[in-house]
């Protein structure tokens, strides 16, 4: 029986052997050479790619974010006094106007030429001149019409003075005269200053004082 043990023990071991003797070995296939340049083109193009992804920034992100600043609302309350104020003034000028006008009719009315005091003058033979040239502006029966036109024509350069007369009904006359003058030029002159001026004056000759 020992022996049998033996031989079947023996029998399995050298079946084992063969069995290892008899498997086929499997060898790996070699790696072609293109495969060892494609892989890292493959690697460096996508770790390129990441790189410029991680670079690229949202449309929204890089358009800068513009504020709406609130327009305030145009106030209205110069608009609406401006006219008010225009039209308080243009009234004022033309009750100013209105005034005027009416005072200078006034004058007008009370105004009158009073020729009572021009002597007739007698023509003396040619020679040296004995008269002198005097301009009468305007008469008035107020003195403030008559001295009011004094010192306007005063301002104009003219020399102006006033003379109280008395009237045939027994009434003063305050009128404004201009003058003398020693020539007629000279008279002339002053008249074309009151016709710029809208007065309406004449002319008369005094007797020249020795």
């Amino acid at each position: 029986m020992f022996d049998f043990i033996q031989i079947a023990r023996k029998g399995t071991q050298s079946k084992k052997g063969a069995t290892r003797h008899q498997a086929p070995v499997v060898k790996a296939k070699p790696v072609k050479w293109w495969m060892w340049l494609l892989i890292p083109t493959v690697v460096i193009a996508f770790i390129f790619a990441l790189f410029k992804l991680s670079q690229v920034t949202p449309d929204n992100a890089s358009a800068p974010v513009v504020k709406k600043e609130k327009v305030a609302p145009k106030s209205t309350t110069s608009k609406q006094v401006t006219p008010k104020v225009v039209a308080k003034e243009a009234k004022e000028t033309k009750k100013e106007d209105t005034k005027e006008n009416f005072e200078f009719y006034q004058i007008l009315q009370d105004s009158e030429v009073d020729t009572s005091h021009v002597d007739a003058y007698k023509s003396t033979p040619r020679g040296e001149q004995d008269f002198l040239y005097m301009i009468q502006a305007a008469s008035f029966r107020n003195n403030k019409d008559a001295d009011r036109m004094r010192a306007d024509l005063i301002l104009s350069g003219m020399d102006t003075n006033i003379r109280k007369t008395i009237g045939k009904n027994g009434k003063p006359w305050y009128r404004v005269v201009i003058g003398p003058f020693a020539s007629r030029s000279k008279m002339n002159r002053a008249k074309d200053k009151l016709a710029n001026k809208d007065i309406q004056a004449y002319s008369y000759k005094i007797p020249k004082e020795d």
